[in-house]
């Protein structure tokens, strides 16, 4: 791009860097002219559609249209349009005069969507008026600590991606302030699904052993639920032979917590699993014991951000799934999806051994034949 002067539309989608902070590069991303702006910015459209080589490509010919601006007293022109951007459901045409042509600066993330070109806004306006549901208006003026403002626009129905950009945009909170974008995608999920987690706790157990699996651009999942008190974990095997791993043996990455809410080091991937699988846990009214693989191969050369994480899990946990009718079954049709030998997967895993103990347990309260408890 070579011109200082832009009339273009935002899909709504903004960036808030977190280099420098509370004083940030912030700004909203615009789209190419013509076209539908919605598609730059829609993951649920993106997941088994489009390939990596889509997604890399549609992305970096965003400009990501920003200007420093004080995180904790947000004013200006760029942090105004930012704040309208956000709230809007439907894209805004813009026009933005840059201080020089934007230039190629390629961001690739593991959390966040990748951006291709960048440029210093030296004055930006929005043509169109920002489309805001009534609910998000009403709770944006009535300043709820941002925790449960984020956890109320949950149970209204708006989506994770949403909330995000409203949470990012300084909206909420009784004193609110902008958050980097990176912080602002964990930081919905733990919410979101701290809240689902609350409810799933008191639904009865599944009645049995589930194992569900999809693969998408490069990243393959595989995900054991079982009949227990609620417990997670993500078990991230990066493949070797790879950009990530060069060499000829696998990194293997655990993230876990128990039922009580014992845990290890959470990171913005294990949330980025926890939430759809708790949403999925919800909607049953039921709760599980979880084990989830993330097997990243050679063929995911490119971060695309957090949102294949979860739209995979989503989209795995729609299909009809399988159910061994014993734990060694299930570790038998593991080691059949994965392609890292479960035997490995498993040896060091915490709620594996929780679920092998439960149901020796189990088996000492179980009645002689003939008789019921």
């Amino acid at each position: 791009m070579a011109k200082r002067e832009v009339y273009s539309p935002t899909p709504p989608s903004l960036l808030v860097g977190e280099h420098g902070y509370p004083r940030v590069l912030a700004g909203i991303n615009i789209a190419p002219a013509g076209g539908e702006p919605r598609i730059y910015e829609d993951p649920q459209r993106w997941w088994g559609r489009l390939s990596l080589e889509d997604i890399i490509r549609i992305r970096t010919s965003l400009v990501h249209s920003a200007a420093r601006i004080e995180a904790r007293r947000p004013g200006g022109r760029v942090a105004e349009t930012l704040r309208e951007a956000a709230l809007s459901e439907k894209p805004l045409y813009s026009e933005v005069v840059y201080r020089k042509p934007p230039r190629p600066r390629p961001l690739l993330d593991p959390l966040l969507k990748p951006i291709g070109m960048r440029g210093e806004v030296e004055d930006i306006r929005l043509v169109d008026n920002p489309a805001i549901p009534r609910r998000v208006d009403s709770l944006v003026e009535e300043r709820l600590p941002a925790h449960d403002a984020v956890a109320e626009l949950y149970r209204h129905g708006f989506d994770v991606y949403y909330i995000q950009r409203v949470f990012s945009a300084a909206l909420l909170g009784r004193q609110p302030r902008l958050v980097p974008t990176r912080w602002t995608i964990t930081a919905v999920d733990k919410i979101v699904s701290d809240a689902l987690l609350r409810r799933v706790r008191g639904y009865p157990e599944i009645p049995g052993l589930e194992l569900y699996h999809v693969e998408y651009i490069g990243n393959r999942y595989t995900i054991l639920l079982a009949p227990g008190p609620w417990s997670m974990e993500m078990i991230e095997v990066w493949l070797p032979r790879s950009v990530w791993v060069p060499g000829d043996k696998p990194h293997v990455y655990r993230v876990y917590e128990y039922w009580d809410g014992r845990a290890s080091d959470m990171d913005g991937g294990y949330y980025a699993i926890r939430q759809p699988l708790l949403e999925h846990l919800e909607e049953r009214r039921r709760r599980a014991a979880a084990i989830v693989v993330r097997e990243i191969t050679p063929s995911y050369y490119a971060p695309v951000g957090s949102w294949q994480i979860r739209e995979s899990i989503r989209n795995a946990l729609r299909q009809k799934p399988l159910r061994p009718r014993s734990l060694e079954e299930a570790v038998r049709l593991l080691d059949e999806h994965t392609l890292m030998p479960a035997e490995m997967l498993l040896e060091r895993s915490p709620i594996y051994a929780l679920l092998k103990g439960q149901r020796r347990i189990t088996e000492y309260l179980s009645p002689p034949p003939g008789e019921e408890i």
